[in-house]
């Protein structure tokens, strides 16, 4: 499972993005949730490998509706057989 943590621009919500990877794409769910909880909900993740940028990065949408961009360097990465999860720290 990999990870992103961003802000929407529009909402001004938090963004958690996680999906896996599969031949056909990405899959996984999108949630926010505003600084003061009172807008916590989200939606499925699905993007065709089609849809893929070179690297891996891709283009979704908040559930407001603002287009997010997501780099294809994710913030963190679960291993399931390793049982842990691995977070790359801002420098």
């Amino acid at each position: 499972m990999k990870y992103h943590w961003l802000d929407c621009p529009k909402c001004h919500c938090h963004l958690a993005i996680n999906y896996s990877e599969s031949p056909g794409g990405l899959a996984g769910s999108l949630r926010r949730w505003s600084v003061d909880r009172a807008i916590n909900d989200g939606r499925a993740l699905r993007v065709p490998r089609a849809e893929l940028a070179p690297g891996g990065g891709f283009a979704t949408a908040c559930v407001c509706g603002q287009p997010i961009t997501v780099s294809a360097t994710p913030d963190a990465v679960s291993a399931e057989r390793e049982g842990d999860l691995r977070v790359t720290l801002g420098e």
